[in-house]
């Protein structure tokens, strides 16, 4: 039998410690960063889809017209070329934030801001609301409807 001093034993103990401290440290870092990632996927994906609302409002002098273009640039945001029965009633639940666009401009070129009035919530509030109506429809996150299919092509070896 081969001498193995204790020191040995607790230096390799203090080692695999270290080294599952690491691995769960980098397992907890991941998730977190994952977390991250899709908390700012989806605020970037709210926020250019509203800002396509707001431009489709922009180019409309009544508030028919800003439904259609706001309805419009939601179909290209989504990228639904085609409508079908469940696309077209989750763009129908649009029609409150199409409003609500709609009415913040039109208070904006009417009067100034209120001060210290949230000008925002309004809107947000009515983004949320579509949210939720919009999965109750569709049966999905909002934000997945922005996740494009790219089908594996094979790969051509010349």
């Amino acid at each position: 039998m081969t001498f193995r001093p204790a020191a040995l034993d607790v230096l390799e103990m203090t080692a695999r410690e270290a080294g599952a401290a690491e691995t769960r440290f980098r397992e907890e870092f991941a998730r977190e960063i994952l977390r991250l990632e899709t908390e700012r996927r989806r605020a970037y994906r709210r926020m250019n889809f509203l800002a396509a609302l707001v431009a489709a409002d922009a180019r409309s002098s009544s508030r028919e017209e800003s439904r259609g273009a706001q309805r419009r640039a939601a179909a290209a945001e989504f990228d639904w070329e085609e409508l079908d029965q469940p696309r077209a009633a989750a763009l129908d639940e649009l029609e409150p934030l199409s409003d609500a666009v709609h009415d913040e401009r039109l208070l904006e070129e009417t009067e100034d801001a209120a001060e210290g009035h949230d000008r925002a919530a309004a809107l947000l509030m009515a983004l949320a609301d579509f949210e939720a109506r919009f999965e109750t429809a569709r049966g999905q996150s909002f934000v997945v409807a922005f996740d494009r299919y790219m089908p594996e092509t094979p790969l051509v070896d010349f």
